[in-house]
């Protein structure tokens, strides 16, 4: 392994679960965070040497890599989906008419939550995320930023608060 790839090794392992948060905020998904920051380590080993001696701060620069991977990895998914959208038998929609109308109503709720969700601050997102997808209990929120529980349940029941809100106003 060259000196560089260790480089990388040590720098990725002293922010990892900064790194995974981070990404995890952006592509909303802890697995594909992960992937995500794998794709980053395979990505910064790979360089030459002229361009590692160029990195002046390894860490904003391991966070920028990570950060267009996950760019990366939004635009594929989006692309997959219109491909998904456009091979589909569209004869057969008319027989789920009420399941689409259902389903339109929800993306729209959906989408209207995480608009809310989006004015929050990074913070609130972050713990509302890892909230609202189940992934981890808010004991282990709390761990994770170094907080009580209680600020957590706190943040939770306030995000919860603006969404009802934004809600109702429209």
């Amino acid at each position: 392994m060259s000196q560089f790839a260790l480089k990388w090794s040590r720098v990725i392992s002293e922010n990892e679960s900064k790194l995974l948060v981070y990404l995890s905020s952006i592509l909303r998904c802890p697995y594909l965070a992960e992937d995500a920051l794998q794709d980053t380590y395979i990505r910064l080993a790979g360089m030459s040497n002229c361009q590692n001696l160029a990195v002046k701060n390894a860490t904003s620069f391991c966070y920028q890599v990570a950060r267009n991977i996950a760019i990366d990895m939004l635009r594929k998914f989006n692309r997959e989906n219109i491909v998904d959208i456009e091979t589909g038998h569209l004869e057969q929609l008319t027989d789920q008419q009420v399941d689409l109308e259902a389903k339109y109503e929800n993306e729209q709720l959906s989408g209207k939550i995480n608009e809310t969700i989006g004015k929050l601050s990074r913070r609130h997102q972050n713990i509302l995320s890892f909230y609202r997808n189940g992934r981890l209990k808010q004991k282990e929120i709390a761990s994770l930023y170094k907080i009580s529980p209680t600020l957590v349940n706190f943040m939770i029941k306030e995000a919860i608060s603006s969404c009802q809100t934004e809600l109702v106003s429209h």
